[in-house]
C-alpha cells in the first residue's frame, strides 16, 4: 500500500477550493447607492428587477419552503460541531433559486426567506450571519490576490482576509474547512516524519493529530468519512510492519485484526474467505501455466488448433470450470494488449 490516495484527496480538495474562489471572483461589478448600507441594498433594493407586486415575496421564497428552519442556537451548535458547513448550506439554498437569478437576486431571496420564516430575536441573528457572509463574498471579489504565492501561503492570506472582514464569525463559517485543510497539510508532514516509528505508535499519533487538528469538528468529520478510507489509511501507516511478516498465516491474522476493527467480524470473515479463494485461484493459475509450458515444449509438432484444444482441456482441469478457463483467457488477452 502507498499514499497515492491521500495525494488524490488533497488534489480534489484543492480543486474544489479553487472552484469556490473562482465563483466568488465572478460578478464583481455590483452596484451600490450611497443612501443604503450594503446589507440594505442586498436584502431590499437588489431584488427589485423581479418586481414588488402583491404575492411577490411568497413566490420568491417558495423554493425554500420545504426546509425546516433551525433555531439560531441549534444552527450555532451545529456550525461549531461541524454537523453542518455554513458555505455548503448557502450553496444548497442558492441551487434552489430560479435559473435566471443573478447572485445578488438569489442572496436577496435567501434573506427574504429568513425574514418570513424566523421570529425575533433569532431572525436578526440568522440574517446577520448570512449578510456577513454575503458581504465577505463582495469584499473577496474586490480583493486583488497575490499571484506569486504557493497554495499554502495564499490560503494563509485568505484566512487573514476572512477575519479582517468577518471577525469572530470567520470561525463559525470557515472553521471546519480550515481544520480540514490544516489536517491535509499536517498529514503530509506526518507521513514523512513518522516513517520509522513502530506501527502502533504511528497509528496512535496519527489519530491524535486528527483529533487535535479537527478539534470540536472531530466527531462530525470522522462520522462522514468512509470506513474503507480509514482502513486503507491505517494499513498504509502499518505498511512496513505488515510487509515484514513472512508467515502467510500470521499475515492473514494481522489483516483480519485490522479489518475486524473497521468492518466487524462478519465482514472481516467474508474478506478473508475471498482472499483465500483468490489465493487458491492464483495457485491454480500458476500450476496451469507451468503445465502449459511443459505441454508446448513436449508437443511442438502439433497444429495450432490441436494445441489450443488440448490446452483448453488442461485449463478446465486446473481452473475448475469452462467459465473460469474462458475468464482466464480474456484476462490474459487484456493484459497482453496493455503491454
Amino acid at each position: 500500500m502507498d499514499f497515492k490516495k491521500i495525494i488524490i484527496i488533497i488534489v480534489i480538495v484543492f480543486v474544489f477550493f479553487l472552484g469556490i474562489l473562482y465563483f466568488l471572483k465572478q460578478d464583481s461589478s455590483s452596484q451600490s447607492k450611497q443612501s443604503l448600507s450594503p446589507e440594505e441594498q442586498m436584502a431590499m433594493e437588489r431584488i427589485s428587477p423581479l418586481g414588488t407586486g402583491e404575492g411577490f415575496w411568497d413566490e420568491a421564497i417558495s423554493p425554500f419552503r420545504e426546509d425546516r428552519t433551525k433555531p439560531y442556537l441549534e444552527l450555532l451548535d451545529e456550525l461549531k460541531s461541524g454537523k453542518i458547513n455554513f458555505v455548503w448550506e448557502v450553496w444548497a439554498l442558492r441551487r434552489k433559486c430560479k435559473a435566471g437569478y443573478t447572485p445578488d437576486q438569489c442572496n436577496a431571496t435567501i434573506i427574504a426567506y429568513i425574514e418570513a420564516e424566523y421570529e425575533s430575536p433569532d431572525k436578526e441573528k440568522v440574517k446577520d450571519l448570512f449578510l456577513s457572509y454575503f458581504r465577505y463574498e463582495e469584499e473577496y471579489r474586490k480583493w486583488e490576490q497575490p499571484t506569486d504565492l504557493s497554495f499554502v501561503e495564499l490560503y494563509e492570506k485568505i484566512k487573514a482576509k476572512r477575519r479582517d472582514v468577518l471577525g469572530e464569525k470567520a470561525d463559525l463559517i470557515f472553521g471546519m474547512e480550515e481544520s480540514q485543510v490544516s489536517f491535509l497539510e499536517g498529514t503530509q508532514n506526518f507521513i514523512k516524519q513518522s516513517a520509522n516509528l513502530p506501527a502502533e505508535q504511528r497509528v496512535k499519533q496519527f489519530e491524535d493529530l486528527k483529533k487535535k487538528t479537527y478539534g470540536t469538528y472531530y466527531d462530525s468529520l470522522v462520522s462522514r468519512e468512509d470506513k474503507f478510507d480509514h482502513y486503507q489509511m491505517e494499513m498504509s501507516l502499518r505498511d512496513k510492519e505488515f510487509n515484514n511478516i513472512s508467515d502467510p498465516k500470521e499475515k492473514e491474522k494481522y489483516l483480519s485484526r485490522i479489518e475486524t476493527k473497521y468492518f466487524g467480524k462478519e465482514r472481516a470473515a467474508n474478506l478473508a474467505e475471498e482472499r483465500a479463494k483468490e489465493s487458491k485461484f492464483q495457485e491454480s493459475i500458476s500450476k496451469y501455466e507451468s503445465k502449459e509450458k511443459e505441454f508446448l515444449r513436449e508437443n511442438a509438432s502439433l497444429s495450432l488448433s490441436e494445441k489450443e484444444k488440448k490446452l483448453k482441456e488442461i485449463r478446465i482441469q486446473f481452473l475448475g470450470s469452462e467459465e473460469e478457463a474462458d475468464a482466464y483467457i480474456r484476462r490474459k488477452n487484456i493484459e497482453e494488449a496493455g503491454k
